[in-house]
């Protein structure tokens, strides 16, 4: 439901970090974006890459939540990382610190984004390429009119820009072949052109962000309420 709800949301966030601005053209703004796609491909289009965008975040809500538990009990039965670990202090007949729990709630949602993000990145490269897809599509349909230089009128413009015209429009043609056969059939196109690397391009990257944003997430919420459970 909350992907769902902000799919328009993600795709003019896409769209905007894609986007190179120059002198001569300034990227537009969110509602800017928003009101170019409603204008030129309808509000169907705001919700482009829904699909790609739920098979990454569902099962990687699933699978964050798995392993955060799992890693979560490992660390609080440890006896192997002495005062770190929730052994000691079971052994000890003491309550763990809440500055050992908090650092178990960080170590393990590292672990655990990180783990997810792997698991679910063939799909964010669906989801991403998907969106940029539609992004040319506007390009191209946005353009000064239909290009002259075939016919016998005249027209402004350059035999140059004419064809980078020509080319975007195939490229958009392209994409939106690509765009129809589904997430998994997109999956298949890019494993045949690409290999398996090309579902993971990114993956790194996308790693090293999620890893501790999910950690900074899980252990602020869990020192939270530890915080103000005791208040409330």
């Amino acid at each position: 439901l909350a992907s769902s709800s902000t799919a328009p949301l993600e795709l003019v966030r896409t769209r905007q970090a894609s986007a190179i601005g120059n002198g001569e053209r300034v990227v537009p703004g969110m509602m800017e974006e928003f009101r170019l796609l409603l204008r030129t491909n309808g509000f169907s289009s705001l919700f482009t890459g829904l699909a790609p965008t739920l098979w990454r975040d569902v099962p990687f809500s699933a699978i964050y939540w798995l392993f955060l538990e799992k890693f979560r009990n490992d660390l609080s039965d440890s006896k192997t990382l002495g005062t770190w670990g929730g052994g000691y202090y079971r052994d000890q007949g003491m309550a763990i610190p809440p500055s050992v729990e908090v650092m178990h709630s960080f170590v393990s949602g590292a672990g655990a984004g990180a783990i997810a993000a792997f698991g679910t990145t063939p799909f964010d490269v669906v989801k991403t390429r998907r969106q940029m897809s539609s992004q040319t599509e506007v390009l191209s349909t946005t353009g000064s009119g239909p290009c002259d230089h075939f016919g016998l009128k005249e027209y402004s413009g350059s035999h140059h820009n004419c064809q980078q015209r020509s080319m975007s429009v195939a490229a958009a043609a392209e994409r939106s072949r690509v765009n129809n056969v589904g997430t998994f059939g997109h999956m298949r196109e890019i494993f045949k052109d690409e290999g398996l690397s090309g579902l993971w391009r990114g993956n790194t990257t996308r790693m090293v962000k999620v890893a501790p944003a999910c950690a900074v997430m899980i252990s602020c919420y869990e020192f939270g309420k530890k915080v103000f459970g005791e208040i409330v």
